[in-house]
């Protein structure tokens, strides 16, 4: 095999872990979008871009009645489907340069240099004067003119009501967490608090940033734990955690919508098996913190075609029902080799499962 392939999926997991997907949030009235600092100077940014302005504020509305779905966050590009008046999505993408390694070294040596932006973002908060010194010292945190670039599958080229309802929505979510401007211009917050931490040990060490990472000779080393005591310590197993609260219902997965999507993909039917895995991690996680779970008989896997049976058996949708069905009968996967009496026609066991309930092949 290419050895190639290890990188790879390193690569894959470092690009999940920079991104981040946030739940829609709820309509809002009777104040301000935008609460904190961060999320005004945000939308002074659209502000300062958009050439509409009767379409900023189109997308104000829109946010305001909650029509942006989940927001997807990750370096350079957040996106989201916005929903019409009329219930049409679209995708809507907004693109942020992002900062380079030069911009990024600059930017934490600045911060490292102040005890006070150290405690506050190592604290998880960001002050607001970070961008006067990033500034100073040659590196722009938020955008300015220009620098909020909209895409949106309504066609537009300029910001649209639906690029302007996303840019709102973040400035809602920089109300929450100002680490995801950090994100959307290159770095993590698990990945910059570690190389901040590094930085000031270095200072404070007297000792240059390589010497506490490469150990170099000559440079006293922190005092840690010896060797002896790592290994005596190994035995020690450390308590688990206590259980998940169980939520009072299964979760919602976001609506996907029609914008963008693959030739062939049936929106509905993903949205379906979406929404049936939400509802079977939380029926799985309710069995788990009932009494005497840990007692209770490892259930049997569902087959392939047993677990086609209980989809339709859940669905209310007729065209999803037909597909599942037709997939019953057309994949040979689902038809295990004949042991006994002859195995009945595909869909029969259907009724029989409708009868006893979604339960019956749980």
């Amino acid at each position: 095999m290419s050895g190639h392939w290890p990188e790879r999926a390193v690569e894959r997991n470092l690009e999940r872990a920079m991104e981040r997907t946030f739940d829609p949030l709820p309509p809002t009235r009777g104040r301000a979008l935008a609460a904190t600092w961060w999320g005004r100077a945000w939308l002074q940014a659209l502000e300062d871009t958009a050439l509409d302005g009767e379409q900023v504020r189109k997308g104000r509305r829109y946010a305001r009645e909650g029509a942006v779905g989940a927001v997807s966050v990750r370096p350079g590009r957040i996106t989201a489907v916005v929903r019409d008046r009329d219930g049409t999505p679209y995708r809507a993408d907004v693109l942020l340069q992002e900062l380079g390694d030069p911009d990024w070294d600059r930017l934490l040596d600045t911060v490292a240099g102040q005890a006070g932006h150290i405690a506050a973002l190592l604290d998880r908060e960001m002050p607001p004067d970070l961008v006067e010194d990033a500034a100073a010292a040659g590196v722009e945190l938020l955008p300015g003119i220009g620098g909020l670039e909209p895409e949106c599958a309504c066609g537009e080229w300029d910001h649209c009501g639906h690029t302007a309802a996303l840019c709102h929505q973040v400035a809602r979510l920089l109300d929450q967490d100002p680490f995801v401007l950090l994100l959307l211009r290159g770095r993590g917050e698990r990945e910059l608090l570690a190389d901040l931490q590094v930085r000031n040990a270095a200072r404070s060490g007297g000792g240059s940033r390589g010497a506490v990472e490469d150990g170099v000779p000559g440079q006293e080393a922190e005092e840690g734990v010896s060797a002896l005591e790592a290994f005596a310590g190994q035995t020690l197993v450390a308590p688990l955690p206590a259980p998940p609260p169980l939520p009072s219902e299964p979760g919602r997965p976001p609506l996907l919508g029609e914008a963008g999507r693959a030739p062939g993909l049936d929106v509905g039917a993903l949205e379906f098996l979406a929404q049936d895995a939400a509802g079977r991690a939380w029926r799985m996680l309710a069995e788990a913190l009932s009494p005497g779970h840990e007692r209770m008989p490892v259930r049997a896997a569902l087959t392939l075609r047993e677990d086609a049976e209980r989809l339709a058996a859940e669905c209310s949708h007729e065209r999803i029902r037909e597909r599942l069905a037709e997939a019953t009968a057309e994949s040979p996967a689902l038809h295990p080799a004949p042991q006994g009496p002859s195995p009945a026609a595909p869909g029969t066991h259907l009724g029989t499962c409708q009868d006893g309930g979604p339960a019956r092949l749980l």
